[in-house]
């Protein structure tokens, strides 16, 4: 019995041994990986702090971004009103505003998203559509317009579609206006015996039944001599890249000429029928 004992107690204390040393090895191994714990603990933490936080700038930012895209959109309506005024202030009305074959027109938009040399007008009701009309901003010619679809559509002098009858200089010699850019235009057809100078100034001469005569056009820069007649490349007044407001030549007046300019265009009128009968057109 006593040799059962002591075994019993032998195996006894080797079992709390092992219990003893497996507490230290856990204690030991608690306190090693205490650290991960509070590494991760902290990361957890944070990511979910980071999450909340970020969630909470992006609603913030989603709100400041409507608030900025309100108040640009009503910022940029205050700049148009504003710039609409400005340019209503600077017309001279004084100059077509009472004459009756004038109409007063607003660009509506550009005809083409990626072409700034046609556009969109308002107010032409009662313009007929088989008729060219020319637009002058300010004091100065800017375009042609033409009736289609039931729109008034504004050709400006960049657009090479943009063509009508010119003086140049001071001895009146004509030339046909036709756009190349938005500050350029090219003056063709003008007779080869011309007297032109760089420097001349270029008017409408009101011969085409699309404007009013002496109405400023541009100045000759560069002079062109062809085969059977001389071109002029001419820098124009006009600021089309800011269509903003026009006057429409709705029609042409008789316009009186003195009696040398008369006999001229009576003898053009009889070598030349066919310019005669459009003119009469």
């Amino acid at each position: 019995m006593n040799k059962k004992i002591i075994f019993f107690i032998f195996i006894l204390l080797i079992a709390l041994l092992l219990l003893k040393k497996e507490a230290e090895i856990q204690d030991h191994f608690s306190k090693m990986v205490l650290p991960l714990k509070e590494y991760y603990i902290n990361l957890t933490t944070g990511i979910s702090e980071y999450k909340d936080k970020y969630t909470s700038q992006s609603e913030n930012i989603d709100k400041l971004k409507k608030e900025n895209l309100l108040l640009r959109k009503y910022l940029y309506k205050q700049k148009s009103t504003i710039n609409q005024l400005e340019q209503y202030s600077k017309v001279k009305f004084e100059t077509f505003s009472t004459n009756k074959d004038i109409l007063r027109v607003q660009t509506v938009s550009y005809a083409k998203f990626n072409d700034f040399s046609s556009i969109y007008l308002n107010n032409g009701d009662n313009l007929k559509g088989e008729k060219i009309y020319g637009l002058i901003q300010k004091n100065v010619v800017a375009g042609i317009a033409i009736k289609e679809n039931n729109l008034i559509k504004g050709i400006l002098l960049s657009n090479p579609k943009c063509q009508f009858s010119t003086f140049i200089g001071k001895k009146k010699m004509p030339g046909i206006a036709k756009g190349i850019d938005e500050n350029t235009m090219e003056i063709n057809f003008i007779p080869k015996w011309s007297k032109i100078n760089i420097g001349d100034k270029v008017i409408t001469s009101g011969l085409d039944n699309i404007f009013l005569a002496n109405i400023p056009v541009g100045t000759v820069k560069n002079i062109l001599t062809r085969s059977t007649y001389k071109t002029a490349i001419i820098d124009t007044y006009a600021d089309i890249l800011h269509p903003n407001y026009f006057y429409l030549v709705k029609r042409v007046p008789i316009q009186i000429y003195d009696i040398n300019e008369t006999k001229k265009l009576v003898d053009q009128n009889i070598s030349n029928p066919l310019s005669r009968k459009k003119r009469e057109h």
